[in-house]
């Protein structure tokens, strides 16, 4: 019944190296591995079933899209601006602050909420947009 058993040789776990016994004696310089082969793909291109009339109207879009995200950077800057200036109005002189109390403090908050009122639309129609595409494919 001996010959049925298979013999077990120590160290043969997991992550074990190999014994002398166990055959291949092969030893591999460390640090030195097999380099994978090297796969070449072709560069990505852009469609060609869009027309010379659909191209430009994305290029229309493109430029409407980086003119409105330009001024809602600048209205962003605006309100950056305000808010300084009122949380610094305390320590200006007291005409200023009585001034920016009188004409920048009123028009902040609408300010504030037209810019997230704006953005909030902008993130909706682009995910509207991007849900129409996907719907297309």
């Amino acid at each position: 019944t001996s010959s049925s058993k298979k013999a077990v040789v120590p160290g043969q776990g997991f992550g074990s190296s190999p014994s002398p016994s166990s055959g291949s004696n092969k030893k591999k310089p460390k640090g030195k591995r097999e380099r994978a082969s090297i796969i070449r793909r072709s560069p990505v291109e852009k469609p060609a079933f869009l027309t010379k009339e659909e191209e430009a109207k994305a290029e229309e879009q493109r430029k409407n899209e980086s003119a409105f995200l330009l001024a809602w950077l600048g209205l962003g800057g605006i309100i950056l601006f305000q808010g300084i200036v009122l949380a610094a109005s305390g320590f200006l002189p007291e005409e200023w602050d009585k001034f920016f109390v009188k004409y920048l403090y009123p028009s902040f908050t609408p300010t504030v909420i037209l810019f997230l009122a704006g953005t909030v639309t902008y993130g909706v129609l682009k995910y509207l947009e991007n849900e129409k595409l996907k719907d297309q494919k």
